[in-house]
């Protein structure tokens, strides 16, 4: 995902909510189109079968199926911040609609020896909100302070953890809005 367009618009994407479709409505099986394509173009892909357009739609095991099938299919092409981000996200699909616990170890796994400091922070802060544990969020907020400045807007999300540690994933990331 890239940058700050691509946060606000994971951000607008609403939760899977108790009236999400029936399964009936989720195609079973991830969109073979969608591999080959490159890793941005996957990423920001609006088609009804792109993983955004699922999670949008409350499709959120075909979602985080079509991010899994995209990694193993582009594997060889992706750099190691892509992989990251695609761990990121099925954590993050799985963390908006209420499946907190699942998402813990797709967050584990979203930085690597790779990853930018900046990077680790914010993830280290999602994976903090997730798992309950206030320190850690703080902890990783005051490092994501450190090398990103005041002026980014994921210190917005990561206030928001600590701000309404009770509430739902989106919820809280926007309480610090």
């Amino acid at each position: 995902m890239k940058g700050l367009l691509g946060l606000t618009v994971l951000l607008a994407l609403p939760a899977a909510s108790p009236s999400s479709p029936p399964a009936a409505a989720c195609p079973g099986r991830p969109a073979s189109e969608l591999f080959g394509l490159d890793y941005d173009a996957f990423d920001t892909s609006g088609a009804p079968c792109a993983w955004r357009s699922l999670l949008d739609r409350g499709c959120v095991d075909a979602a985080v199926a079509t991010l899994q099938a995209y990694r193993k299919a582009d594997a060889g092409r992706m750099t190691s911040q892509q992989r990251d981000e695609l761990s990121f996200h099925v954590g993050q699909a799985l963390a908006m609609s209420g499946r907190e616990r699942e998402a813990i170890p797709h967050f584990e796994s979203a930085v690597s020896r790779d990853s930018a400091a900046e990077w680790s922070a914010y993830v280290a802060a999602n994976l903090g909100f997730v798992r309950k544990d206030r320190k850690q969020v703080e902890d990783a907020l005051a490092a994501y302070e450190k090398v990103a400045g005041q002026t980014s807007m994921r210190l917005g999300f990561i206030r928001g953890f600590l701000r309404c540690p009770d509430r739902p994933y989106m919820e809280a990331a926007s309480c610090g809005m």
